[in-house]
């Protein structure tokens, strides 16, 4: 099935995500690259993650993780509700096969990052370097740790820090971390029949851009990479 990804930005060393909802700074430059990483996949979010943002994202399937229905479902058209993480997986799944994405992602909050940090395969850390600030809400992972003996789950992919500009209050730093031994999730394929449209030649189609991303890769699943 679809790689799970995520998206988090921090204060640095401090750990912090939000305060009462809302980000502690303003970074242009960040929010653009979340723009264009996350544009035409799926996005899981919890309801107060969306309500701080107001509107669902352009150009993505917005998938809300909450206990009980949103009142206003029904107002937005690329927004859905899924009342558990099963649901959400369910909902992500099909959303990325229609669309032929091999990955969707995981936006906040806190809450929502631990409930899908066991499956998640590849993170985007943003390291606000702001300083000491308060905060109700925090990104604890320390991609370091490893148990005795073994190496640290983690591996850089990329790394790169921007300073401070005009439409970036903070200087910060973007880590890509993988995990070492990528999580596969797997789905029988009837589960998604019935759940939406046509859903087996959407399946076909992906199948077939799995396979070629298979044998241009040389080995198995590459593209989690």
């Amino acid at each position: 099935m679809p790689s799970v990804a995520s998206i988090v930005a921090r204060s640095y060393p401090d750990q912090i995500i939000g305060i009462e909802n809302e980000l502690p700074w303003h970074l242009g430059t960040d929010l653009q690259l979340f723009k264009k990483r996350t544009q035409g996949h799926a996005v899981i979010m919890g309801r107060k993650t969306f309500e701080s943002i107001g509107r669902p994202l352009p150009n993505r399937k917005n998938i809300i993780l909450s206990r009980s229905e949103p009142e206003y479902l029904n107002e937005y058209k690329d927004l859905v509700w899924a009342p558990n993480p099963t649901t959400a997986f369910l909902l992500a799944d099909m959303a990325s096969i229609i669309s032929g994405k091999m990955e969707f992602f995981v936006i906040g909050g806190e809450q929502i990052y631990k409930t899908f940090h066991s499956y998640l395969n590849r993170i985007f850390v943003t390291d606000v370097f702001c300083g000491p600030i308060n905060g109700d809400a925090k990104f604890e992972v320390d991609f370091d740790s490893k148990t005795r003996g073994t190496k640290s789950e983690w591996i850089i992919d990329d790394e790169e820090e921007f300073p401070k500009s005009e439409k970036d209050e903070f200087p910060f730093r973007i880590t890509e971390y993988r995990r070492r031994v990528p999580y596969h999730r797997y789905r029988v394929k009837e589960e998604l029949m019935g759940r939406a449209p046509d859903i087996d030649s959407y399946w076909e189609q992906y199948e077939l851009k799995l396979h070629q991303l298979e044998e241009d890769a040389g080995e198995q699943l590459d593209f989690f990479r």
